[in-house]
């Protein structure tokens, strides 16, 4: 710890002995950019809350608070079960199981209280380090005696991992804060963390982080272990006691990868290859849009690869840095993999296991996410249902005479549109794409299976200048539920579009599901 924060330690534990109500004085800051930005030192909705349960059971209220930073992000979080034997955390200070049942009766709340309300929950979670403290027999003027109590609350049990929770708490104390920890040149007073473990690179991921588990076996050697589903969790926990969880045979659980709070660190746990134990439900396809129906019955991990977000179902919202980080590895998975970057095939743990999970939860960006991951592997998608597309770059025109269905289960998004051909129909379904600058594009386009799809249809291709590239003609009888290319095109900036006709020889239909635009 850097030496300012020695100081201001040892001070903060003086007053709140002294004064043993009411809020204890905040640590005066001096010195680098990156120690004015640590957690610590920012306000929080619970400052108030953090300072009165560090004085009255003697707990310095930025060890409260970083510790908080830490596991929350000051979020009160209201946990749920994602992996077996592991209770559900609550609170801003994410207690659980028999820790909050500890630091609950020591501070004198019921545990219901240190669930649901802010306060009691903070004071438990101070109860309880203030019990560690008095078993230890620490000095709590030495803050680096400080340290077994961290652990100790930590409940990691590999040395390993509470060395690294140890490190995320000292930088949310006054070292660099997450998300500058790799910043190019990190002021000479901030304390950095040692090199990570595996610096080499995770096998799969080169920029992650090999951590192995134990926890995992083979795939299938038929069709059902080939990987085709990509399956989206939360923690319910901090970063490192999430991938110290799943590393630990006890657990009996692993996926795949680890995305930590900030997106500065991701590992890897298992091979891409290997069936990883993340999702405990077989597959059904009524809860996948009536996709991939050929795998009812299958259990689950035989052919996803699962990745775990540090977070919460419940929390309000996700840093947008956890999200790229999130959607670069996604994009690497699914290009690597095969896997359909689309709404059947990039999935929630809830969606697939609904009677026990919710993860990632109702505020997880979806939209916004399959578009991110589309985009960094160089493609735009046009979807018929506006609600599927990102407005910035991608809309779509379809008259009210279009029908819109999902009786056939092979669509894109949020179902398809069908219309009779007739000989003068004037009427189009509309695919538009933007580009910020002119670029040679391939554009693919997509329809439902079905026998009375006209073999004939036709799609214009325009440039955003309202010249009419191609005219290209496809047979709609085949190749349902995938993409067919039309070509590749030199586009002008700006809004351009593919159309579906709809006029031809009467007697069969045309479907507009969607249009893919890629690099």
């Amino acid at each position: 710890m850097t030496a300012w924060l020695r100081a201001a330690f040892i001070v903060l534990v003086a007053a709140c002995r002294e004064a043993p109500v009411g809020p204890c004085p905040s640590p005066r800051v001096a010195g680098s950019a990156a120690e004015q930005a640590a957690p610590v030192v920012r306000r929080s909705p619970f400052d108030s809350a953090f300072a009165s349960a560090g004085a009255e059971f003697h707990v310095p209220p930025t060890l409260l608070k970083a510790i908080g930073w830490v596991e929350t992000r000051w979020e009160m979080v209201q946990g749920a079960e994602e992996f077996a034997g592991r209770a559900p955390a609550f609170g801003v200070m994410a207690l659980r199981g028999a820790a909050l049942e500890r630091g609950a009766a020591r501070a004198g709340v019921t545990p219901e209280a240190a669930r649901r309300d802010p306060l009691a929950n903070i004071r438990a979670a101070a109860a309880l380090l203030d019990a560690f403290a008095d078993e230890a027999a620490i000095d709590r003027s030495r803050n680096e005696q400080w340290s077994g109590v961290i652990a100790r609350y930590s409940e990691i049990e590999r040395p390993d991992g509470r060395a690294a929770y140890g490190r995320e708490v000292d930088r949310a104390l006054g070292g660099v804060p997450p998300q500058l920890a790799r910043a190019p040149a990190p002021a000479p007073t901030a304390c950095l963390p040692p090199p990570p473990p595996g610096s080499g690179g995770a096998p799969d991921y080169p920029p992650g982080v090999w951590r192995a588990s134990p926890n995992f076996n083979a795939r299938p050697s038929d069709s059902t272990g080939r990987v085709h589903v990509l399956i989206i969790h939360t923690c319910e926990s901090n970063y490192t006691g999430c991938w110290s969880w799943l590393v630990n045979p006890a657990s009996q659980a692993s996926v795949h990868y680890v995305v930590s709070e900030d997106g500065n660190e991701i590992s890897q746990l298992v091979h891409e290859s290997d069936r990883a134990w993340h999702i405990a439900a077989t597959y059904d396809c009524t809860l996948n849009r009536r996709h991939d129906c050929w795998l009812n019955g299958v259990q689950s991990n035989d052919f996803t690869v699962g990745i775990e977000h540090a977070g919460f179902a419940s929390q309000g919202s996700f840093p947008t840095s956890q999200l790229e980080a999130s959607a670069t590895l996604a994009c690497d998975v699914t290009r690597d993999r095969g896997i359909p970057r689309d709404w059947q095939h990039i999935v929630g743990h809830g969606q697939l296991q609904p009677a026990t999970r919710t993860d990632p939860g109702p505020n997880w960006p979806w939209i916004a996410y399959v578009h991110r991951v589309q985009a960094l592997c160089g493609e735009t998608v046009v979807d018929d249902s506006a609600p599927f597309n990102d407005p910035a770059l991608a809309a779509a025109a379809v008259p009210a005479a279009w029908t819109a269905s999902d009786t056939t289960p092979d669509y894109y998004g949020g179902g398809y549109r069908w219309a009779s051909t007739q000989p003068d129909a004037t009427d189009v379904a509309a695919f538009s794409f933007r580009l910020a600058a002119p670029a040679s594009r391939a554009v693919d386009a997509r329809w439902t299976s079905g026998t009375n799809r006209s073999p004939h249809a036709a799609y214009a291709v325009i440039s955003s200048a309202g010249d009419t590239l191609a005219l290209v003609r496809v047979d709609q009888t085949t190749g349902g539920g995938r993409w067919r290319a039309l070509g590749t095109w030199a586009f002008p900036a700006g809004w351009n579009r593919v159309v579906l006709l709809r006029r031809g020889t009467a007697g069969s239909v045309v479907v507009a599901d969607a249009v893919r635009v890629r690099e």
